[in-house]
């Protein structure tokens, strides 16, 4: 999950913990959900249709 990080205004990008994502919303603060597996299984999918796998 990508967290905010108020005071460098920037994104963290971490390990999905249920607790630090409420704490974060109940904050205001954006969390945004970040599936890798699934960006990595439609990566291969398209390297293998353009046949680079």
């Amino acid at each position: 999950m990508l967290l905010s990080e108020a005071q460098e205004r920037s994104l963290a990008l971490m390990e999905y913990d249920r607790t630090k994502a409420i704490a974060s919303l109940d904050e205001g603060k954006p969390v945004i959900p970040v599936w890798l597996d699934k960006i990595y299984q439609r990566l291969v999918l398209q390297l293998e249709k353009q046949g680079l796998k």
